[in-house]
């Protein structure tokens, strides 16, 4: 990794931290570059704004847990009957969620706050999972409830991408968690 790609990365870490613990109001260019090890006017180096940073950070939030996800649930092989793949799949985004990444769950926090433009921008690159999703959730469907699978899927993803913000580590882990929550989901939906 050369200097350049060095101090992106620094200050994409710093960003994605800052987004996740103060949200995208009070997230400044100048904390983000302290985060980073730098002075704010070196930010300038690596990116044209504080938006370019933010964008960033989402794009690689989203990226990051969907190859996750997809990873979790293809390992299982087509054959697995659909309802566990979708169980592999609510695991495998909770268990992200809660590892402490702080992209994704800079996404899950900030994503709402995002101006206009930046906000199509991310939803363009954030069809993939959704769509990934969407999939799990129609191949699980009883027959005749697709339609129902948009509402579920809505629903789930954001049951699913609140637990950064309540989850406190203590009697139960984020595995037992996600168990809890696609029990729920699963035992309702189907």
């Amino acid at each position: 990794m050369n200097d350049s790609d060095s101090g992106r990365k620094r200050i994409l870490d710093s960003a994605a931290f800052i987004l996740r613990t103060k949200g995208l109001g009070a997230a400044r260019l100048s904390e983000i570059a302290q985060g980073a090890g730098m002075l704010a006017p070196s930010i300038y180096h690596h990116f044209k704004s504080k938006d370019e940073v933010v964008e960033q950070v989402m794009l690689a939030g989203i990226y990051n847990n969907t190859r996750h996800i997809v990873a979790k649930v293809e390992v299982l092989g087509p054959d697995t009957p659909p309802a566990e793949r979708l169980r592999a799949a609510i695991v495998a985004h909770v268990e992200f969620l809660l590892s402490g990444d702080d992209f994704s769950s800079a996404v899950a926090r900030v994503f709402d706050d995002l101006p206009g433009e930046m906000k199509q921008r991310v939803l363009a690159a954030y069809a993939t999972f959704d769509n990934y999703w969407r999939d799990l959730l129609v191949a699980a469907s009883p027959a005749g409830k697709d339609a129902q699978a948009t509402v579920a899927r809505k629903f789930l993803i954001a049951m699913l991408d609140s637990c950064p913000t309540w989850y406190r580590a203590g009697r139960l882990g984020p595995t037992q968690i996600a168990n809890q929550a696609a029990d729920i989901f699963l035992n309702g939906f189907l």
